[in-house]
């Protein structure tokens, strides 16, 4: 037994030394070559390294592959990626997920986790279901999130109303600098907004400063709407919102102390037409705010090469998927606002999206079978 015990301890030293050693080296390859760059396990390298980790599966069942699929070895991986999550959430600014010491880790632990489905399969029995299921599809996912995220793409699309465009700039370029042609076309057919109203408030014309100081209010301005910002009151007489005409209202201001009327319209301009405001003295005026989106849509159509066509509405938080790649509404031209006559769109490229969902879906049956099981005993 105390034989036993000094074997079991030699393996967990051997493994601690051989993790450490990992470690040192990717310390050693982070300072002599920088952050790991994940596009070097862009297809097909990615592929290739799967195809090796299916390796394992022929191995003999036997020292090797137990080494490998070492209970103690996947507790210390546990703790050392527990540690990585731990910085990665705790310490702002870090670059745990490119340096070389966590991906040689994570390397570690995708062959640990490999093996140790290869040698359950050697031994294969019913009442391994749930634990297969498991380990099975949090391998695939720890594969689609790593080794697979390297293909994962971001570009940004431009599109005018009717107009088809199939030309993107990659996330993280210079504005119109390295644009390339995407196996996928947009189509907009139109784009539209919806608005809140522009907001009513007092400004000082000399500081840009909204009354009362410190505390600014602003209110809507609808028709019928009443309200006091210091000592005038403010009434909405009529409002005017025309399609590509900037929106004004024409207010009726009253000076509470004094009871002097102003009365006039009030904009706050467009990109072709000049803001308006109506005066109260020398150094007050009542004002109008831009109106802000409260959302916007573009209906489009979009194609493949391989024939493929698509139609429908993108909306914000409400993407359209084509295949593997997901469409966003991103942005407009902010300076015309609802009248804008481009839309742009964020397009996502995720291959491995598929198996991702097939790893969810595994660990789910994984922990039903597994409650099955316990409620059965």
């Amino acid at each position: 037994m105390a034989g036993k015990s000094e074997r079991k301890r030699k393996v967990a030293l051997e493994e601690i030394v051989m993790i450490s050693a990992v470690m040192i080296a990717g310390f050693a390859l982070q300072f002599f070559s920088g952050p790991f760059d994940k596009r070097f396990l862009a297809f097909p390298v990615n592929v290739i390294l799967i195809a090796m980790l299916l390796l394992i599966f022929f191995m003999k069942k036997g020292g090797g592959l137990s080494r490998m699929a070492s209970g103690s070895l996947s507790v210390t991986l546990l703790a050392a990626m527990t540690i990585a999550a731990l910085w990665m959430g705790l310490v702002p600014g870090n670059m745990v997920k490119i340096s070389w010491p966590f991906v040689l880790l994570y390397l570690l632990v995708l062959v640990n986790l490999t093996a140790i489905i290869a040698l359950k399969i050697k031994s294969f029995s019913v009442g391994q279901i749930p634990f297969m299921l498991n380990h099975a599809g949090l391998l695939i996912l720890l594969l689609a999130a790593g080794p697979g995220s390297a293909d994962k793409a971001r570009y940004f699309m431009t599109v005018a109303e009717g107009t088809t465009e199939w030309r993107g700039e990659p996330s993280g370029s210079r504005e119109g600098a390295n644009v390339v042609e995407l196996p996928i076309a947009v189509e907009l057919k139109d784009f539209s907004m919806e608005e809140y109203p522009p907001r009513l408030g007092i400004v000082d014309k000399t500081t840009g400063e909204a009354m009362p100081a410190g505390k600014p209010l602003f209110y809507e301005s609808v028709v019928g709407a009443s309200f006091f910002i210091d000592r005038w009151e403010i009434a909405v007489d009529s409002v005017l919102d025309k399609y590509r005409y900037a929106p004004a209202a024409y207010v009726r201001v009253k000076e509470t102390g004094s009871g002097e009327l102003n009365e006039g319209w009030v904009s706050c301009g467009n990109y072709f037409q000049h803001f308006k405001i109506l005066d109260l003295d020398d150094r007050l005026c009542v004002a109008m705010t831009f109106p802000e989106p409260k959302a916007y849509r573009s209906e489009v159509k979009v194609f493949t090469p391989d024939g493929d066509v698509k139609n429908g509405i993108i909306e914000v938080n409400s993407p359209m998927t084509m295949k593997s790649w997901k469409i966003y509404q991103f942005s407009y031209d902010t300076q015309k606002g609802r009248d804008s006559e481009h839309s742009i769109f964020e397009l996502v490229y995720d291959p491995w999206v598929i198996p991702s969902y097939i790893g969810f879906i595994l660990m789910l049956f994984g922990a039903v079978t597994l409650f099955w099981k316990g409620g059965r005993r």
